[in-house]
């Protein structure tokens, strides 16, 4: 993919003709302990996954400007995905401005909260149409699906308006819906959401799969430093051993 042409820097972060768009709004989540979980098995996990293989921009809980001289056109979406722009294009604002990167996300995804669902079904759907963001993903985490009313809804825009992508339960109980924009499908089970590879079959690896395999690792590594001082230790051992053996032996020869 080309990568988008952007808008020049301005001399200081978040500044563009002169007006300041904050980063942040020194507030927590809204329901931080109900949702946070529930984060950390989105952005760090298709993070990790997609910049693999894409230039790519994966974001969430970030401050996105739409609309350039208005701070208060802005939204924070829980997750985000831009393809063909690399991170440094952000980083130096460390916010997303859409006329600085010439384009809107493909992707974003709300996660169900007590405070925030009956914005995320009409607010949030609504602007995000109007800034013609491709696909639009809702996620209740919940066993009841109190939030949303159903546990996973995918829509992708066409000619301006959100269609429904198909999402169905299967005989195992798990709810899955495919994205063309991500090219994975989002899977439902049992309140945890999952993402699948299906070219490749394999399951995409998740938060806590990921920190496993990290601690996996570095107990590795740390086993194989271990294990190399042991080998380094016996080795000079030996030499030192031999040293003291050849100067024995050149002793009973009567050399000097």
């Amino acid at each position: 993919m080309t990568t988008a042409k952007r808008r020049p820097l301005s001399t200081a972060p978040n500044v563009f003709d002169g007006i300041y768009y904050p980063d942040e709004d020194g507030l927590p989540l809204p329901d931080g302990f109900e949702q946070e979980p529930h984060f950390w098995q989105v952005t760090p996990v298709l993070r990790a996954y997609l910049e693999q293989y894409h230039d790519v921009i994966v974001s969430g809980n970030t401050f996105l400007y739409y609309e350039l001289g208005n701070p208060r056109a802005v939204v924070s979406p829980d997750c985000y995905v831009t393809f063909g722009v690399g991170r440094d294009a952000v980083l130096p604002h460390n916010s997303y401005f859409t006329w600085h990167l010439e384009r809107v996300p493909d992707f974003v995804l709300e996660i169900g909260s007590e405070s925030t669902a009956r914005r995320d079904m009409v607010g949030k759907r609504e602007l995000y149409t109007s800034l013609g963001i491709g696909e639009y993903w809702r996620y209740d985490p919940t066993p009841d699906n109190r939030h949303y009313g159903e546990p996973l809804v995918g829509e992708r825009l066409e000619n301006g308006v959100y269609l429904r992508l198909e999402v169905a339960r299967g005989p195992d109980g798990m709810v899955r819906g495919h994205s063309p924009a991500l090219g994975l499908d989002l899977c439902w089970d049992d309140g945890r959401l999952r993402f699948y590879d299906p070219p490749r079959d394999v399951w995409v690896p998740d938060y806590l799969e990921l920190r496993e395999a990290q601690r996996a690792a570095e107990k590795a590594h740390q086993a194989a430093e271990e294990r190399l001082a042991v080998e380094r230790a016996a080795r000079m051992a030996a030499e030192a051993r031999m040293a003291e053996m050849e100067a024995e032996l050149r002793r009973l020869r009567g050399e000097a």
